[in-house]
Order: C-alpha cells, then structure tokens, then sequence
C-alpha cells in the first residue's frame, strides 16, 4: 500500500493511509446565473421568453424563469489548466501565458476489495461523475445532473478501475458487485479531488464488499 487512500466498507466509510494527502473538500460551487446575459440567439429558447448563456469564457447556458431551464446547463468555470510551466501550457489568451495547451490532467482510481480480507476483487462494475452542477454530493440523475465520465469500467483480477481525467471532483459509484457479493449500502465513494498538488500520483478509493449470505468463501 502506498500513503493514503480512502476505504469503504458496507456500513461506513473510514481514512486509510496511502501515499500523499488527498483531501476530498466538498464545496458548492459558485453560482453563475446571474451574471448570464440574456441572449435570444445564445441558446435554445423554450416556454417563456429568451434563453441566457453564460459569461465569457464559462461553459453551458442558463435559462433563468423559462421553460428551457428544465434543459440548461449551469455556467460553470472553464477546466483549469494549472500553472504555465512545460510541457503544459495553457490556452492561447490565458493571463501571462503563451499557448496552445492543454488542461493539466491525473488519474482517478477505485479499488475493489473484500471488506473482510482486502482481497482484490474482480467484476466489480463502477461509472465515474464528475461534480459539475454544484450541488454537494452526487446527482446521477434529476433537473441537473452531475456529468459522467466516459463508460462503465469492470474492475479486472487486480481489482482495479481508473481513468485519465481534467482537475475537478468526482464520485465513484459501483453499479454492480463483483459475483458472489452484495452491493455496499452506500455505492458512491467519497467525494475524490484531483488537483496540482495531487495529480503526480493521483486520487485513489477503495471500497469493500461483503459476500451474499451463503456465499462459500475463498481464501
């Protein structure tokens, strides 16, 4: 094991070291709704009066006391791109930067294990989320969801699922438990934040399974 990770059983979740600190700090995050300046062609339009799109340089369009609310997407703050510094630079037009570039990235990483003998488990199926709607926890579904990212990830025989993603938070969620395992009570992992100080290694969670009654147990 490396200095700090974060592990779950089926019951709770509790601190385990691994390799740097990794605080998860959950934060809503900042509205942008009213800052949006309204826009007729800026997005689509829908129920009652014209749609707003974000402010400059945001991502989505928010559509304040309109029926194309029930469709918009928060404003939110484009990816941070980290610190100019090679091999990663960031945009062109970014403060004191020359471009092009890209947004700083790291890995986000589950790991599936017996909750009794941390035995790594195969099968296991997790989809990842970015927080994107501000919303303190994870929102799959609803008015406005959390993002997920790419597909569904089966955790192999080292039991483990990862992907390469921007600076943000996210939630690993299992949706299926490795055969001859019962899905944990809470599925959602602790809230995982990927940032400059972390990115060199990364942000890892494990979470535990415990076996169906009558499952026969292997050593």
């Amino acid at each position: 094991m490396t200095s700090r990770e974060l592990r779950s059983t089926w019951t709770s979740w509790r601190p385990r070291v691994f390799g740097m600190a990794a605080a998860a700090l959950l934060a809503a995050a900042p509205s942008y709704a009213a800052a949006a300046e309204p826009s007729p062609d800026g997005a689509p339009l829908g129920g009652y009066g014209a749609a707003a799109v974000c402010p400059p340089g945001h991502d989505g369009w928010f559509a304040p006391h309109s029926h194309a609310a029930l469709s918009s997407r928060p404003c939110r703050p484009p990816r941070h791109c980290g610190p100019c510094r090679p091999p990663r630079h960031c945009p062109d037009g970014s403060p004191d930067c020359d471009g092009p570039g890209s947004p700083e990235t790291g890995e986000v990483t589950v790991i599936k294990e017996d909750a009794d003998t941390e035995n790594r488990l195969a099968g296991a199926v997790f989809q990842l989320w970015e927080e994107t709607n501000g919303i303190p926890g994870l929102q799959p579904t609803g008015f406005q969801p959390d993002t997920d990212i790419e597909g569904p990830c089966t955790t192999g025989a080292d039991g483990v699922c990862s992907r390469t993603v921007p600076f943000g938070l996210y939630y690993w969620a299992e949706t299926q438990a490795p055969p001859g395992y019962d899905l944990p009570l809470n599925p959602v992992s602790l809230p995982l934040v990927l940032n400059e100080e972390n990115a060199g290694q990364g942000v890892t969670t494990a979470i535990g399974n415990t076996r169906e009654s009558g499952a026969i147990k292997s050593e």
